[in-house]
């Protein structure tokens, strides 16, 4: 998902530019890149009076013109530099408002493929079992290589209550896994927070950096002093980022003030280096445990490295994402504009990201399965067993953990009964609103609190 990291609008004069172009005005270009620029502005002015003039069928100019503004974009080989047409200008304002419709998943371009960064919590994709890594193969039964990830968008995009099916890689498995899911409203709620009262711990999660995150962040810090506790579990797991000064403010919220939180450099006269500093005294000054895997990417990023390099949190996980880069969106037009990469940011400490993510200092898996019970797993993912056994009104109890083993033996399944169960806890909780933390299965936050205790 594209990340909207300015309000700030810059109106190019588009309609007098192609206008001085083709009346064959002369333009002054500074030739940053070997060649002037004029040189192919000519040729692209040659090619449009050829098509216009000799092309069999009457040429439709709009569909000229988007396809040579993407043809440009898509020279440059950046997946986040992207022409926003008036759909993809709504489905920006959509986002950045964490309001959408759609299968709730948010997808990026890595290495060559669509890849899943991760599904939007309590999602239809999340309720489907997709998962963080899943790399998109189909979508419809229809191929989707050689498209970009505008066309992914919006083949997977729809009304709601039609459906859309998808076919992705997993890890692991030699065959592709098929998912036919209903598209829905999807609102992204950007924190849920709650006291793990037998560790005296405060646990917060923040899954997107949203327009009203800082605020949810605040809220949540208020609690947590007023419960007189010093002790926090950020989790940042699964948030594929956002909002780059949510990223900032929150980050501010732990520092110190004038500590550097976060620089990025660009090659623009205003942007070549720009460093963030925190602008107040910390507000939270407990120690700080954050939890990080291959779904946390961007805006998680910086809130991860800031707080790191400055000796204020020990991360613990798996490595993060990867996505370092900073885009600025242009408006061409009340309902067009381009999102432009214009920077690569850099943590405290000078490390660049961008394609690299960032190493926890404890490196934990989620949870430990047996090494046996892989190609049981298959089994169980390729006959669909869960949503067989599992319905909305299932509750997890020991009652239901047994039944599930029977129903798993008698499916010719053969796995321990701690993958069964952790198996089976995920697919439940999918449909119900539990509290927001696991202490049974959850390796990575069981580690943390460990990590409290020795301190």
């Amino acid at each position: 998902m594209f990340k909207k990291f300015s309000e700030r609008k810059i109106h190019l004069v588009v309609l007098a530019f192609s206008t001085g172009l083709f009346l064959g005005v002369n333009f002054s270009f500074a030739a940053k890149a070997g060649e002037p620029a004029h040189k192919y502005l000519e040729y692209f002015h040659q090619v449009y009076q050829m098509i216009t003039s000799e092309y069999v069928d009457a040429p439709d100019n709009k569909k000229l013109f988007y396809g040579a503004i993407k043809g440009m974009i898509n020279s440059l080989g950046d997946p986040f530099t992207r022409f926003l047409d008036e759909e993809a200008t709504s489905e920006l304002q959509e986002m950045t408002t964490g309001k959408f419709v759609g299968i709730g998943v948010e997808i990026a371009v890595k290495d060559g493929e669509i890849v899943v960064v991760s599904p939007i919590d309590n999602s239809p994709a999340m309720k489907a079992g997709v998962e963080s890594g899943d790399i998109i193969t189909r979508v419809n039964s229809e191929s989707i290589k050689d498209k970009n990830l505008n066309e992914v968008i919006k083949n997977i995009k729809g009304l709601p209550g039609t459906k859309v099916s998808i076919s992705v890689k997993r890890e692991g498995f030699t065959e592709e896994i098929a998912y036919e899911i209903e598209r829905a409203p999807i609102k992204i709620e950007s924190t849920d927070y709650a006291l793990i009262k037998e560790h005296n711990t405060g646990y917060l999660r923040i899954k997107t950096f949203g327009s009203d995150t800082t605020s949810d962040v605040k809220k949540a810090l208020e609690f947590f002093r007023n419960s007189k506790v010093n002790r926090l579990v950020i989790d940042l797991r699964f948030n594929p980022g956002g909002l780059l000064n949510a990223a900032v403010d929150i980050s501010d919220f732990f520092l110190d003030k004038d500590t550097v939180i976060v620089s990025t450099k660009g090659r623009g006269e205003n942007i070549k280096e720009i460093i963030y500093r925190a602008s107040n005294p910390a507000y939270y000054s407990g120690e700080v445990i954050i939890l990080v895997n291959k779904g946390s990417a961007s805006a998680s990023e910086i809130l991860s490295g800031a707080l790191k390099d400055n000796k204020r949190a020990v991360l613990v996980g798996e490595k993060t994402f990867g996505k370092g880069s900073v885009q600025k969106t242009y408006s061409l037009d009340k309902e067009l504009g381009i999102a432009l990469t214009i920077a690569k940011y850099y943590t405290p400490s000078g490390a660049m990201i961008h394609g690299k993510g960032i190493m926890p200092d404890r490196e934990v898996k989620y949870v430990d399965v047996a090494e046996s019970d892989t190609e049981e797993l298959k089994k169980i993912s390729k006959e669909k067993l869960l949503n067989k056994f599992v319905t909305i009104k299932t509750e997890y109890n020991a009652s239901t953990k047994q039944e599930f083993h029977k129903f798993l033996k008698s499916n010719n399944v053969a796995i321990t009964d701690k993958t069964a169960d952790i198996i089976l806890k995920r697919e439940i909780s999918k449909y119900h609103k539990n509290i927001p933390y696991d202490l049974e299965f959850d390796n990575q936050l069981i580690t943390a609190l460990e990590m409290f205790g020795k301190k």
